[in-house]
C-alpha cells in the first residue's frame, strides 16, 4: 500500500503538494471572481474597442492592442494571462487597459494555445512570437519598439519568465505569482495534463537559466497565494537580487491568487506602482 505520509518534495506529502499547486483549494470561489472580471473586461472593450491583429499561424494567435489616443512613441506593456496553462483568454484580460493607457502607455494582450492543444514549449514559443511581433510593429500603433515591457500572472508569469531568456528587446518585466522551476509543479497533480520530457522541463524552467535574463525584473506574489507560489516567488526574487537584476516587488496584499491581477486596473495599486516604476513613467 502507498505511504500517504511519504514526503515527495521538501516536507510535502503528495496530497499536500497537490494542494500547494491548486489555487482553487485556496480560493474555491474562483469562478465567481473570474465572472466579475469578465464583466469588467466586456465593459472595457465596449468603451475602448481594441485593435486586433494576427501575430502567428495558429488560429488563436491574435492579439488585442489598446493604445492612448494619438499615441506616438509611447511605451508598450505586453500582458500574458494565466489559467494553469489550460484556461484564460485575451478578451478576459482587458481590465488593465484604462489604467495603462491613462498612464500614457499601450497595452498588448496576446492569445495563445493551451496545453490541451499544444505542448508547453509551443506555448512559450507562441508568446515569444507575440513579443517579437509587438516590437516589430509597435510604431504602427504609436508604440516605441525600444520600450517594450512584459507582464505575466500565474502560468502567464511562467511563460513570461521563459520569454525573457535570451531576449534582447524587452526592457523590463513584472512577474506576478508564477512558477519558475517546474520540477515541483510536475510532481503534483498538474503532471496529469502537462506532458513534457525531462529535457523540456529543464528548458522551460527559467530558474535554471537566470544568466540569460538581460533586463530588470520585478517579482510579486500575493499574501493569499498558495504556499508553493509564494515560495517560488521568494526564491526567484532572492536569486535575481543576488544577480543585481531585481527591480523590486515582494508580497502584495490581495485576498487570493485570482483577485491579485485585478490590481492592474487601479493605477494607484501596489502592482501598478511596481509596473510604472519599472517603466519609469
Amino acid at each position: 500500500m502507498p505511504n500517504d505520509k511519504a514526503r515527495v518534495f521538501l516536507d510535502y506529502t503528495q496530497a499536500e503538494l497537490d494542494q500547494a499547486y491548486d489555487q482553487l483549494h485556496w480560493a474555491p470561489h474562483r469562478d465567481a471572481i473570474q465572472a466579475e472580471i469578465r464583466k469588467d473586461c466586456e465593459a472595457v472593450r465596449r468603451s475602448m474597442p481594441p485593435r486586433t491583429e494576427r501575430y502567428g499561424k495558429s488560429e488563436v494567435q491574435l492579439l488585442d492592442i489598446f493604445a492612448p489616443q494619438a499615441a506616438s512613441g509611447v511605451p508598450v506593456v505586453v500582458y500574458l494571462h494565466g489559467g494553469a496553462w489550460l484556461r484564460g483568454s485575451r478578451p478576459d484580460c482587458a481590465y488593465p487597459a484604462p489604467a495603462v493607457t491613462g498612464r500614457g502607455a499601450a497595452l498588448v494582450v496576446p492569445e495563445f494555445d493551451n496545453v490541451s492543444v499544444v505542448p508547453l514549449p509551443t506555448m512559450v514559443e507562441q508568446c515569444r512570437e507575440a513579443v517579437d511581433w509587438t516590437v516589430r510593429n509597435a510604431e504602427s500603433f504609436g508604440g516605441d519598439p525600444g520600450r517594450v515591457y512584459l507582464v505575466g500572472h500565474s502560468s502567464g508569469a511562467h511563460l513570461a519568465s521563459c520569454v525573457l531568456l535570451g531576449n534582447t528587446t524587452i526592457k523590463g518585466a513584472l512577474l506576478i505569482s508564477g512558477m519558475y522551476d517546474l520540477h515541483a509543479p510536475l510532481l503534483s497533480a498538474r503532471s496529469t495534463y502537462v506532458k513534457i520530457t525531462p529535457e523540456e522541463l529543464a528548458a522551460v524552467s527559467a530558474m535554471r537559466h537566470l544568466g540569460r535574463i538581460g533586463c530588470p525584473v520585478a517579482v510579486a506574489w500575493s499574501v493569499g497565494d498558495s504556499p508553493e507560489f509564494r515560495r517560488q516567488g521568494q526564491v526567484l526574487a532572492a536569486a535575481l537580487q543576488g544577480m543585481g537584476r531585481l527591480a523590486g516587488g515582494g508580497e502584495i496584499f490581495s485576498a487570493n491568487h485570482f483577485e491579485e491581477p485585478r490590481q492592474l486596473a487601479d493605477p494607484d495599486s501596489a502592482l501598478s506602482c511596481l509596473l510604472y516604476s519599472l517603466m519609469n513613467i
